[in-house]
């Protein structure tokens, strides 16, 4: 498999032995970032308030496929428009296999706020399970409550209603971390996610993401300058189901170690693994 491409830093100054001057390339790779960054809260401005007219006027006559359709469409848009840019460099693995999904856990590694961007650009038939703060948002809300997202800040409505979609077919976007990654390859698991596929037999397709840099990382503000272009590697791995008789907690820390055996943390990127290879 290849490896992601290295890519040097482009700061907005660089500092000499006696001055700090600007860097034309670093200020022009800054002004393509926050392009990007406006650009996608411009039209979830646009949009979320337009959802939240029609879900009155509609009610429940609105499937949340329509939902989840229409933000596969923008976030797809949005991050063509953003390669195109120079900001992102995305590469992915079996996205066919990813689009065809049915009935399935979705469950990959966080190091970005932007993972669940990179995935729905790519699958049009999920329920993201998404920070209640991030529902909240105005460029966000009224879309993902059109989609039927769930929040993830109440631990038995979040299961009860992750058992309902899987049995109704749908496909389940979820962080087995919890939260975004800190200093490690991946933070502890929670068990919502096992708890889900225990109680259904749902598969869990594994998904790998590997980033250069901590752009919107934990603690990577929004608008602090990225390394352009923000390269992402997305990589399907292997599908888990429930053993018979496993325990959630047991079937998480399967998961976790898959994910820890495969992803390495380097100071500043997360990676996979080099594997050994014996002649």
């Amino acid at each position: 498999m290849s490896t992601v491409r290295a890519h040097s830093p482009s700061p907005i100054y660089v500092r000499g032995r006696r001055r700090v001057f600007f860097s034309v390339r670093g200020i022009w790779d800054y002004v393509r970032q926050v392009t990007a960054i406006f650009l996608f809260i411009g039209s979830g401005i646009v949009v979320c308030p337009a959802c939240i007219l029609l879900r009155r006027l509609a009610g429940n006559s609105i499937r949340p496929s329509t939902g989840q359709h229409l933000i596969h469409w923008l976030f797809r848009n949005w991050l063509k428009i953003s390669t195109a840019l120079g900001a992102f460099d995305i590469q992915i693995d079996d996205v066919e296999k990813l689009r065809s999904l049915r009935g399935t856990i979705i469950a990959p590694n966080h190091p970005s706020e932007l993972d669940a961007i990179y995935l729905l650009s790519f699958v049009p038939n999920a329920i993201c399970v998404m920070r209640a703060s991030l529902m909240k948002r105005s460029y966000l809300g009224g879309a993902a409550r059109m989609a039927g997202y769930i929040t993830n800040d109440q631990g038995p409505t979040l299961v009860r209603e992750g058992i309902e979609k899987i049995r109704e077919g749908e496909n389940l976007l979820i962080f087995p971390e919890g939260t975004r990654t800190r200093a490690q390859a991946v933070n502890p698991f929670k068990h919502g996610f096992a708890l889900i596929a225990t109680k259904t037999g749902a598969p869990i397709q594994t998904v790998l993401i590997e980033q250069e840099g901590r752009y919107l990382s934990k603690e990577f503000p929004l608008f602090s300058p990225a390394r352009l272009p923000i390269t992402v590697r997305i990589t399907l791995g292997e599908v888990f189901t429930p053993q018979e008789g496993e325990t959630a907690p047991a079937l998480a820390q399967r998961l976790e170690d898959y994910f820890r055996s495969n992803l390495e943390y380097t100071g500043e990127s997360i990676l996979r693994r080099k594997k050994d290879v014996s002649l």
